[in-house]
């Protein structure tokens, strides 16, 4: 631990569940600013790029004077002249951008007037990179007057851009894996690390010389390339590389006869190394701890190369290392463990701050305090040596505490196992709907009402008090409460507490996306104070979504079932649904209409769809057919759990076949995607809509703006139609508000019908491979219905992305050739005969 701690002048957090890296990081003036104070820009794996100009301590709003997405994931990031120019002809300060696949520069502007102005992102060029990109260096190529920039990309290809223009492309030789790169200006060099852990320097001529065209095949196939002008083995990788000019005391001579005034510090695994530019070993220091990050800056840096330059390294804990040379100058804790770290920047009037982030996006600068710790542990202290004797008692008594723990096992370790005295859930679902209330009348009531009856169970003695048990219902399904406390469970089973809980579903809802309910009961263990969770699982019946009507003879899609035993009268299966209805007149309406039909029933949903049933007179099949495709999985589902609770209650037990159902068409997999384009389609709507309404809040704000500097001149002026303009503004906003809370709405249903659509292929998927319930479970885990819609659902990411995933990973995992096939292996092999 250390003595003392950085503490911290400014912080915020970039994003929300963003990731950055060590190249994510950059300091300057990005905007030209005539006070020439600093700023920081930051960019992720996201690909939002954030500027911030802290000014004092405690973050505020106004310090983020830059938030532009860039579409793309940010690698590196690096602030310096790109050879771009202002209007007057004087060289601007740039941002050069490295994506995966290309590069870009741009200038920070500010746009507007003076008290309403902001800092607007634009492009000056860009270049499509041939191979995906790795790292990249900036620096005066050939003595320039200005920066060019240096793009590693993953096969080993150095290209090199002045400007505009790309200047050469150039490819490393005996090239395995990218390392770090590094340019040195006094040396007009590159230097990196290979996979042989060998230290390469590689002058501008050199590569220059051996550049590689593009469409080049020879040299991209022979993998050769220029040869080092010196190589020096580390004995182990590198993550970064800088020049760093007087960093070590030693004195070299170079080739030439004169001193030797570059040293280039490589931070290794667990040593720092200083190379000469000869290729020489100036200082090679060992690291007690695993390095993550590494700094080099002067100290002064207006007296130039006079000024001593420090190293700052920080690692995986936190913990920070200020070294001169060999020399230990200072040692810090963070309040985070840092991935990224610049230092000697200047804020708030004072210079060498320092500015560090994390990998989840904690941006922060500060300085190195002398704060102690006050949490100082302190190590076991003994005036005597202790002996053999003593140490084997003190683990005799050890172990006998340890075989005195409850739940130990013979060997005295602890097994995990589920405590005698635990709350235990059950659940009473009826049948049938609760009834219409007397003074509305069935057919004036706007929502149906089922009540269940949750029982409480304390297995053990005593009573547990303060049980809360929380209710999620399946949607379109609600809860008035869906949190109950229970203040008193008293032990034993034959006692237990009830709780009523009732389901409203309203008349015009559609097609429900599960048919579960779930019961969580959350409680403490009496006496320990453990806190502990009981969950139980109760299936809702048909009832309470759907509703007996008269046979549809018309239907859109159609499914038809097989089973190895003679079909029972359908009336008998769903007679609880003809008992649920509540008008008389209507009830006896579809009684006679379905009198004659006995092997038909149909059912209809609050959104109008209807799915019908059919039964073969003579083969045990059932044809299942519906106006709409995702309304098929609930009757499905519900159709397939009664036929094998009714055969299960009238089979003889000398039946040597059990019953079963199968499903021998082809999949449905047409309308299954047609729900997913649809989905998707809505999604893209939705997206756009939410940027349209973006960019019409900007525009509003903007108008806000102009108007409140001209309400606060001293000399009033005339608007200018700055009011019509402001009017206009706030209608396009309310107008494309409504149309994007129109859209969500209309993604919301969306998801509904993806989700039942899911069900539907999924349950088809089980009756044709003959999946078991584990192997069903893994299939539902990779192809989820739930993920359909939701909180899951994000303009970013959605349904199609994270299915798109999952089954990546399983086509690369459990259905891979020799891989794993352990949880649907009858699948897998259904699969690929089907």
């Amino acid at each position: 631990m250390s003595l003392f701690r950085a503490r911290e002048w400014w912080s915020t957090t970039c994003g929300n569940n963003e990731e950055f890296d060590q190249a994510c990081l950059a300091v300057g003036n990005v905007d030209d600013a005539e006070d020439g104070e600093a700023k920081i820009v930051v960019g992720g794996f996201s690909g939002v790029l954030r500027a911030y100009a802290p000014k004092k301590r405690e973050f505020e709003a106004d310090h983020l004077i830059l938030e532009h997405d860039l579409r793309a994931p940010v690698l590196q990031i690096s602030m310096s002249d790109f050879g771009v120019n202002d209007a007057n002809g004087e060289a601007r300060t740039a941002l050069a951008v490295l994506h995966p696949r290309k590069l870009r520069v741009f200038v920070c502007e500010v746009v507007g007037e003076p008290g309403a102005a902001f800092h607007e992102l634009r492009m000056e060029y860009e270049h499509a990179l041939a191979a995906p990109a790795c790292n990249m260096t900036v620096g005066p190529f050939k003595g320039s007057a200005y920066d060019g920039i240096c793009v590693q990309t993953l096969d080993g290809v150095l290209e090199v851009f002045d400007r505009e223009r790309m200047d050469f492309r150039a490819r490393l030789p005996d090239f395995l894996v990218p390392g770090p790169l590094a340019y040195c200006p006094r040396m007009d060099a590159f230097v990196t690390v290979n996979s042989k852990f060998e230290m390469e320097k590689f002058s501008l001529k050199t590569l220059a010389g051996a550049k590689t065209l593009a469409g080049d095949e020879t040299a991209e196939k022979t993998n050769t390339g220029p040869e080092p002008d010196w190589r020096l083995c580390l004995g182990e990788g590198a993550t970064q590389i800088t020049s760093a000019s007087g960093f070590s005391d030693a004195q070299v001579v170079a080739a030439n006869g004169r001193p030797s005034r570059v040293d280039l510090v490589a931070l290794g695994e667990r040593h720092l190394f200083v190379v000469s530019e000869s290729g020489e070993f100036l200082l090679q220091k060992r690291l007690d701890y695993a390095p993550s990050v590494m700094h080099a800056f002067r100290v002064n840096p207006s007296l130039g190369e006079r000024s001593p330059v420090h190293v700052f390294v920080a690692d995986c804990t936190g913990a920070g290392m200020l070294y001169r040379g060999s020399q230990t100058l200072w040692a810090a804790k963070f309040d985070k463990e840092p991935v990224a770290m610049l230092a000697g920047a200047r804020f708030g009037g004072v210079d060498g701050m320092l500015v560090t982030l994390t990998e989840n996006g904690n941006l922060a600068v500060a300085y190195l305090g002398t704060a102690p710790p006050v949490d100082v542990v302190r190590g076991y202290q003994t005036n005597k040596e202790v002996g053999f004797a003593e140490m084997e008692r003190e683990r005799a008594k050890l172990t006998e505490i340890i075989n005195s723990r409850p739940g130990a096992g013979s060997g005295g370790a602890a097994t995990e196992r589920e405590p005698a005295e635990r709350i235990e859930l059950s659940a009473r679902v009826p049948t049938s709907l609760d009834p219409a209330p007397r003074d509305g009348g069935g057919a004036g009531v706007s929502e149906k009402t089922l009540t269940i009856e949750v029982l409480v169970t304390f297995t053990g003695l005593g009573s547990c008090e303060d049980v809360t048990l929380t209710v999620a219902a399946p949607a379109p399904a609600t809860c008035r409460q869906e949190t109950f406390v229970v203040p008193f469970v008293r032990g034993g089973k034959d006692t237990p507490s009830s709780v009523r809980v009732a389901l409203r579903v309203a008349r015009g809802a559609g097609v429900p996306a599960s048919n579960v309910v779930m019961l969580v009961a959350g409680y403490r263990v009496k006496g320990t104070g453990e806190p502990r969770v009981a969950t139980h699982e109760a299936r809702v019946p048909l009832c309470i979504f759907a509703e007996r009507i008269a046979p549809v003879k018309h239907a859109a899609h159609k499914v038809t079932l097989d089973t190895n035993r003679a079909p029972p009268l359908l009336a008998s299966l769903f007679d609880a649904e003809t008992e649920s209805r509540d008008g008389g007149d209507e009830l006896r309406t579809v009684t006679s209409a379905t009198a004659g039909a006995a092997n038909v029933v149909s059912f209809a949903y609050g959104d109008g769809s209807d799915v019908t049933v059919i039964v073969s007179k003579n083969a045990g099949r059932y044809r299942l057919q519906s106006s709409s495709f995702g309304a098929l999985w609930l009757v499905l589902d519900e159709l397939c759990h009664r036929l094998r609770r009714y055969y299960q209650e009238t089979d003889d037990a000398d039946v040597e076949e059990p019953f079963s159902v199968s499903f021998g068409e082809a999949l449905p997999l047409q309308d299954f995607f047609a729900a997913v384009d649809a989905h998707h389609a809505l999604r893209l709507a939705r997206n756009g809509s939410l940027a349209t309404l973006s960019d019409r809040a900007r525009q509003f704000r903007a108008a806000q703006k102009r108007l409140l500097v001209r309400f606060k001149d001293k000399n009033p002026q005339t608007l200018t139609h700055l009011d019509a303009v402001l009017t206009g503004a706030y209608d396009a906003v309310v107008a494309e508000a409504a149309e994007a809370e129109h859209r969500e709405e209309a993604l919301r249903a969306a998801h509904g019908e993806l989700a039942a659509a899911t069900r539907v292929v999924v349950l088809l998927m089980k009756l044709k491979f003959q999946l078991s319930d584990a192997e069903l479970a893994t299939l539902e885990a990779y192809l989820s219905a739930d993920e359909a819609g939701g909180e899951n659902d994000v303009p970013e990411q959605g349904w199609e992305e994270w299915t798109e995933a999952a089954t990546t990973s399983l086509l690369k995992t459990k259905l891979a050739k020799g891989g794993e096939r352990d949880a649907i292996h009858a699948m897998g092999g259904g699969m690929g005969t089907g």
